[in-house]
């Protein structure tokens, strides 16, 4: 029995003596824990604000996309040319990039060939615009280049070569475009070896395939 009590007291005294220093640190750090504590709230909540402005923000400019190409789909190319440039200059770098394609595009439509290939050319230039979206201005800079006429095909011919490669996805492009330039200057083995390499490819596009099929045969191969 006396062990017990024994037990019992010293228990007593060592809750004591914890609640003690339990006090102690908090009359020392409790206000920092305080602080702490409504700093993260604030956190908290400012993020979640961020989040549904960022949202909101982005949505808009989806919005804007959306009736710019409802613009240019009516013939206001234009009107669709305008709400493109404000958004290249309120947008993100994203949407920013889309607008400046997007805009090449119309130029394209409005017959300006060489200016649209030029534009897509500026997008393929600026090192902080994403290498994949880099590559596609690259792709169809070159593709209204060669409508508006060509006339720097060596120049045309040593942008696309690093597109050759077998691993790239534009390789086809690349090969089709060539080949157009090859059958131009009148250097037919050059345009069959090009128009080969695209239907040999198992990859290739269906449509570029049938291309490439239709021009062999156009000619003589």
């Amino acid at each position: 029995m006396a062990d017990q009590n024994e037990d019992l007291l010293l228990q007593e005294i060592e809750e004591d003596l914890r609640h003690e220093q339990a006090l102690k640190l908090w009359n020392a750090y409790g206000h920092y824990l305080i602080g702490v504590a409504v700093l993260v709230v604030v956190v908290v909540a400012g993020y979640q604000g961020w989040r549904a402005w960022d949202l909101d923000r982005r949505s808009t400019w989806t919005g804007q996309l959306v009736a710019a190409d409802i613009l240019a789909e009516s013939g206001k190319l234009d009107q669709a040319a305008a709400a493109l440039a404000k958004l290249e200059s309120e947008g993100t770098s994203g949407f920013a990039v889309l607008s400046r394609m997007k805009r090449a595009g119309l130029l394209a439509e409005q017959g300006q060939a060489m200016v649209a290939a030029e534009a897509y050319y500026g997008v393929a230039a600026d090192a902080n615009v994403d290498k994949s979206m880099r590559d596609l201005a690259t792709i169809l800079g070159t593709l209204h280049e060669i409508n508006a006429g060509a006339d720097n095909p060596a120049a045309i011919q040593a942008r696309l070569q690093p597109y050759l490669d077998p691993k790239s996805v534009w390789r086809h492009s690349a090969r089709e475009f060539l080949a157009l330039l090859a059958i131009k200057a009148g250097e037919s083995a050059k345009a069959t070896e090009y128009l080969q390499a695209i239907t040999l490819d198992a990859q290739s596009p269906g449509g570029v395939r049938s291309r490439a099929q239709e021009l062999l045969q156009a000619i003589g191969q």
